[in-house]
């Protein structure tokens, strides 16, 4: 399947691959790309069945393409950047192959999707039942995912997203969704055996400071750091001091 998969590849240096989350793709890591390409390589996909990436998403899937995508791009074991619903992926592929591993970043996420964001996402399940786009929903969707900071300073960031938000097809992110409520990788954290950095912004809705702090503590040694005023996307709405806290980490390494 990796014909099919979309890559995004800049930079130059120790590989990170960086899985996205819902209703995301490469593109939540362009800003990052930037920040980070005169001291690492960043990989950025978009999951098998999302975006430009073809194929039917699957968790096994995604575990089964990113794979491929490692063995064919680099000999080195990666840093495993993995964004909300991507910190599940990145745990699930901690499990089949973390001597491909060198190092994990969990942001903006937790083991299983906690109540409120359940309700909304099974509400959001409802409300696009026999939809046949996404448009308009970008807006309703965009105030639960960025900052206040980002929302006044940034209203770029904020368009940008929402246009992106919505050029996934319906069914594509509805697959995706239900996916995620039925996902749980807590069993997975204690498991982790490479060194761990989780991240999330101090305004997150999705994975909040208070939860995802003892939500780190399950991993062996693992790191926790909050990047102030950002939302559910750090690397995207403080790609300079998300940067910043990933380096200072990796050089730990």
């Amino acid at each position: 399947m990796i014909d099919t998969l979309y890559v995004e590849d800049s930079g130059t240096g120790t590989p990170i691959l960086a899985i996205h989350g819902l209703g995301g793709g490469a593109w939540f890591f362009t800003e990052l790309a930037r920040e980070l390409g005169h001291q690492y390589r960043l990989l950025a996909v978009d999951l098998t069945g999302t975006g430009r990436s073809a194929g039917t998403p699957t968790i096994n899937a995604w575990i089964t393409d990113l794979a491929a995508v490692i063995a064919a791009r680099t000999e080195e074991p990666v840093v495993l950047l993995g964004h909300s619903m991507g910190t599940i992926v990145a745990l699930e592929a901690c499990r089949a192959w973390q001597r491909r591993i060198r190092a994990l970043v969990l942001a903006g996420g937790l083991p299983r999707v906690r109540p409120a964001i359940r309700e909304r996402l099974s509400q959001r399940i409802a409300a696009l039942d026999g939809a046949s786009s996404l448009a308009g929903w970008g807006p309703r969707v965009s105030p639960g995912v960025f900052s206040p900071a980002t929302a006044r300073d940034h209203p770029e960031i904020v368009s940008h997203f929402e246009r992106c938000f919505e050029s996934e097809t319906v069914d594509r992110y509805l697959r995706c969704t239900r996916i995620l409520l039925d996902a749980d990788a807590s069993h997975l954290a204690p498991t982790v055996t490479v060194p761990t950095l989780v991240v999330t912004g101090a305004d997150d809705q999705y994975a909040p400071p208070d939860l995802v702090e003892p939500f780190a503590a399950t991993i062996p040694g693992a790191t926790c750091e909050v990047v102030p005023s950002s939302g559910h996307l750090p690397f995207l709405e403080q790609p300079t001091a998300f940067a910043a806290i990933l380096s200072s980490f990796l050089r730990t390494c």
